[in-house]
């Protein structure tokens, strides 16, 4: 007995992916809103950064699931067009994952780890630029000046967008120890 295999519309895995990773950013602006406010915070605050970060986690996960939709939109659109299933479709979109994909997914947690450790001991700016360096590599940058300068680049701006321009202190690592 053949079924038919008429091109219908499926909520894509993105979709519920993007609707739980909305529901965690409103559960942490939330929850950043209870951080206890000091008489000694000015305009930017200890829940201010958390609260960008919940903002950010939100806009993403709307355009997660606003492309997953469109892309459906779009498949549906041609398979229709072609009068049947396209003989083409990729059968892995967001299913199947090959154990090498599970591996490079474990080396980016890995790599994250790592810079989560060495942050306190080496300090945010040769931290950040180790990490971009080393996430740059690991994805397949060349290692060379121009990745080096990048990473320092990032690792400068963010130093004075959140020391100087926003007071939050951030680990200064044993540099300071050694020069006074």
């Amino acid at each position: 007995m053949m079924q038919s295999s008429a091109p219908r519309f499926r909520i894509p895995r993105d979709v519920w992916i993007g609707l739980a990773a909305f529901a965690l950013g409103a559960w942490y602006w939330r929850a950043a809103g209870d951080i206890p406010i000091s008489p000694l915070d000015g305009v930017v605050n200890a829940s201010a950064l958390p609260r960008m970060l919940a903002t950010a986690m939100m806009v993403f996960s709307v355009l997660l699931i606003l492309r997953a939709l469109l892309v459906e939109v779009m498949y549906l659109r041609a398979a229709r067009r072609a009068a049947g299933p396209p003989a083409d479709r990729p059968e892995a979109e967001g299913h199947g994952f090959t154990p090498r994909q599970h591996v490079k997914a474990a080396g980016v947690v890995t790599i994250g780890i790592a810079y989560l450790l060495i942050l306190p001991w080496l300090g945010y700016v040769p931290s950040v630029i180790l990490l971009v360096v080393v996430m740059s590599v690991y994805i397949g940058a060349r290692a060379g000046a121009y990745t080096l300068g990048v990473a320092v680049v990032l690792a400068v701006a963010f130093y004075l967008l959140f020391v100087r321009l926003l007071g939050i202190p951030l680990p200064a690592g044993f540099w300071p120890s050694l020069f006074g």
